[in-house]
C-alpha cells in the first residue's frame, strides 16, 4: 500500500467517519453556537458591562469559534457559508473597534501637546491597566484619576499610597499640575476603598435617636477624610444629597438612592451634608454633592438606562434642588451632575450636558463659581443621549462643566478626547470658556491638591 501523508485521503476519510458519528442536529447546534457566540462577543465588546472581560484572549477565542464553526459545518456547503459569514462579520466588528481605538490614540499622540494638556485638565479617568494610564498621566492628557475597588484589590494602604505618590512624582518631574485623585467612599454599600479603610455603616443609620446630626456627620466624614488623605486622595465622590422619596425599583442594581440618601427633607439633608463635608475638609479632602438635580424621584437606574424627572420646576426648587442650592451658595464642595433629564429645565438633554441646567440655572441664575463634574460618562444614560457621548462632552464643557468623568470604561477616553481636540481646533470650544474653567480648577488645586 502506498504511503498516505498526514492531511491526505486517509485523514479526510477519518474526518468524514468522525463527523458521520455526530448527529446532524448536534453539528447544526454547534455551528449555530459558534457563530452566535462570536457575534455576541463582538457586539458586546463595547458595552460597559463587558469592560472587566476585555483582553487579548478575544483573538484566540475567536479563532477557536471559527475552527469550531468550520468543523461543525463540513459537508454542509450552505451552512458553512452562513456560519463563516457570521464569524467574518464578528471578526470585522472586533477589528473595527480595535482599529478605531488605535486611530484615536494616534490622533491624540499627533496632536499639539499644549492643546492636549489644556483639554486633558478637564478629563478624569478610571483605569483597568495602570500601564495604559501612565502615558496619559505623564503627558498631561488627563487631569485626574478615579481609583476604585478593582484597582486596589490585594493592595494594602502602604502600597496604594506608594502608587499615588509615584503618579504625583511623574507629574512633578514633567512640571505638570498635581494629579487630582478621587474615589467613591460614601460608606455603606458604596465603599470603594474599604479595605484598607474601615467599612462604615451607612451614615443615615447613625442619626437614629440623635439630635446632633451635623456633629455626627462631621465625625463620620473626619474618619473618611483622615484615611483618604493618608492614601493621597484629595476628592471623595460623596455625599449623596438626593432626597429619599421612597422609590424602590427591584431592577435597580447600582443607584439604590434609598440606601444612600441622608434623609427625606431638604433642610436635614443640607445640614447633615454640611457636617460631613466639614469632616472631610478637616483633613484636606473635598466632598462632592451629588447628583444634581437629584435622583430621588427617579425610578430608573441611570447606569443601565435613560431617566426623566418630570416634576414641575416650582416643585423641584422647593424640594430636590433646595439642598444643592443652599450648600453651593456656601461653597460646600464640588458638584456632580447626574445623567437624568429634568424636563422642566431642559427636556432635550441630561443634566450632565444640559445648557439649560448648567449654563442658565447653575452658572447663571445661581451664580455658582465652584467646580462641576459629570457623573460617569460610561453610564448608559450618558451614552444613549441624542448626538452621542462625544458631542455631549463638547456641549457639557461649553455649558460650564469643569471635569468630564470617565470612570468605569476607560476606552471611552479616546473618542471623547479626539472629539474635544477637533472642537478646539474648529473653534467650537471658546478659549475664554476653557480659561474660566481652568481658573476654577487651579483655585481648587491650590486648596486641596497638595499631597
Amino acid at each position: 500500500m502506498a504511503y498516505q501523508p498526514a492531511g491526505g485521503a486517509g485523514a479526510a476519510a477519518g474526518t468524514s467517519e468522525a463527523l458521520s458519528a455526530v448527529p446532524g442536529f448536534t453539528r447544526l447546534a454547534a455551528a449555530a453556537l459558534c457563530a452566535t457566540g462570536a457575534l455576541a462577543l463582538a457586539w458586546c465588546w463595547n458595552e460597559p458591562f463587558f469592560v472587566a472581560w476585555r483582553g487579548p484572549w478575544i483573538w484566540p477565542a475567536l479563532a477557536a469559534l471559527a475552527a469550531g464553526g468550520w468543523w461543525s459545518s463540513i459537508g454542509w456547503r450552505h451552512l458553512r457559508w452562513l456560519t463563516m459569514s457570521v464569524l467574518t462579520v464578528a471578526g470585522l466588528l472586533l477589528v473595527g473597534w480595535h482599529g478605531m481605538q488605535r486611530y484615536w490614540q494616534w490622533q491624540i499622540d499627533e496632536a499639539d501637546p499644549a492643546l492636549v494638556r489644556q483639554l486633558g485638565a478637564h478629563l478624569m479617568v478610571g483605569y483597568t491597566d495602570e500601564a495604559a494610564l501612565l502615558p496619559l498621566l505623564e503627558r498631561g492628557a488627563i487631569g485626574g484619576v478615579f481609583v476604585t475597588r478593582r484597582n486596589i484589590e490585594r493592595m494594602n494602604a502602604a502600597q496604594i499610597t506608594a502608587m499615588i505618590s509615584r503618579w504625583q512624582a511623574l507629574r512633578r518631574a514633567r512640571q505638570l499640575p498635581l494629579l487630582v485623585v478621587a474615589t467613591d467612599q460614601e460608606g455603606g454599600i458604596v465603599s470603594r476603598m474599604a479595605p484598607p479603610l474601615p467599612q462604615q455603616p451607612p451614615l443615615r443609620q447613625l442619626f437614629a435617636g440623635r439630635t446632633d446630626d451635623e456633629a455626627v456627620a462631621e465625625a463620620y466624614g473626619a474618619v473618611q477624610g483622615q484615611g483618604l488623605a493618608a492614601l493621597g486622595i484629595q476628592l471623595n465622590f460623596s455625599p449623596v444629597i438626593d432626597l429619599d422619596w421612597g422609590i424602590s425599583n427591584p431592577n435597580d442594581r447600582y443607584s439604590r438612592i434609598g440606601l444612600r440618601a441622608l434623609g427625606e427633607r431638604p433642610d436635614e439633608v443640607a445640614r447633615r451634608a454640611r457636617g460631613y463635608c466639614a469632616g472631610l475638609r478637616r483633613f484636606g479632602v473635598d466632598c462632592t454633592l451629588k447628583h444634581l438635580p437629584g435622583l430621588g424621584r427617579v425610578f430608573e437606574d441611570t447606569h443601565a438606562q435613560s431617566a426623566r424627572i418630570t416634576a414641575p420646576l416650582a416643585a423641584l426648587q422647593q424640594t430636590d434642588l433646595k439642598p444643592f442650592r443652599q450648600l453651593m451658595s456656601e461653597g460646600a464642595g464640588v458638584v456632580m451632575l447626574s445623567h437624568a433629564t429634568a424636563t422642566a429645565i431642559d427636556p432635550d438633554h441630561p443634566a450632565s450636558s444640559s445648557p439649560g441646567l448648567i449654563r442658565d440655572l447653575v452658572r447663571g441664575e445661581w451664580r455658582y463659581r465652584g467646580l462641576l463634574i459629570t457623573d460617569d460618562l460610561s453610564m448608559s444614560a450618558a451614552r444613549e443621549q441624542a448626538g452621542g457621548l462625544a458631542e455631549a462632552a463638547v456641549r457639557s464643557l461649553n455649558a460650564g462643566t469643569d471635569w468630564l468623568l470617565i470612570a468605569w470604561d476607560p476606552a471611552l477616553y479616546y473618542p471623547v478626547m479626539d472629539r474635544l481636540l477637533q472642537a478646539a481646533e474648529r473653534g467650537e470650544l471658546p478659549p475664554g470658556r476653557l480659561a474660566a474653567s481652568q481658573r476654577r480648577i487651579a483655585h481648587w488645586q491650590s486648596r486641596f491638591a497638595v499631597h
